[in-house]
């Protein structure tokens, strides 16, 4: 599904996990003739300046060879609709087809340059974010709206058959700055260490008779 792959591509890293999260697909090598995928935020405006874009930018994803109708098979430039950025009209035999269909954006009345947005947002902050934050970040009226799409991006993002790290003992990860205060240098980390941790939960083994215990 589309929203998925687009995730997975936004950066090395996040290049990858841009385009798995807009689609749903599993992660691909990027071919000659990819729309191209944004590295930066300047790149990511200039990329995505409205609605119109996005569109494009979906339908170059969707069907990289040129738009085929899904109902005839046909390959012809598509008629557009005004009033439906999202839907396209097949110049034969007029069925229509939606450019988020299949995708986690279907259905949804939030524009697609806000998924985008929401997207970008969820695969280039490390430490992640709330809904609230996010509600805030987007400009939305409503928090149930960010809470959705957050938890829509999230759940598109996980590998359904994923290995897990550490089997049979699960493995937690995490990380932290060390290092004492600085004065003057203005706000953020200054001349501090990154210390990453990571530990292996295994679960302590019942004594028994054999081991001497009643």
């Amino acid at each position: 599904m589309l929203l998925s792959s687009m995730l997975i591509r936004l950066s090395h890293l996040v290049h990858r996990a841009w385009f798995v999260s807009v689609t749903n697909d599993p992660p691909r090598a990027a071919l000659v003739g990819d729309p191209p995928f944004p590295t930066s935020l300047p790149n990511f405006q200039r990329l995505f300046s409205d609605e119109r874009a996005c569109v494009d930018y979906m339908v170059r994803v969707r069907w990289p060879a040129g738009f085929i109708c899904p109902m005839c098979g046909v390959k012809e430039t598509p008629l557009r609709i005004s009033t439906r950025p999202r839907v396209l009209r097949c110049s034969m035999c007029h069925r229509e087809a939606s450019v988020t269909a299949g995708t986690i954006m279907h259905g949804s009345h939030s524009p697609l340059s806000v998924w985008f947005w929401a997207a970008y947002l969820v695969t280039s902050m490390t430490p992640g974010m709330s809904a609230v934050q996010f509600q805030r970040q987007l400009g939305l009226s409503h928090y149930e709206t960010a809470f959705q799409i957050l938890h829509k991006l999230r759940a598109a993002m996980v590998r359904p058959h994923r290995d897990r790290i550490g089997t049979p003992f699960p493995v937690e990860m995490d990380e932290t700055c060390l290092g004492g205060r600085t004065h003057g240098e203005g706000r953020g980390q200054h001349h501090k260490t990154l210390v990453v941790g990571v530990v292996a939960r295994r679960k302590r083994r019942k004594k028994t008779e054999a081991d001497g215990y009643l």
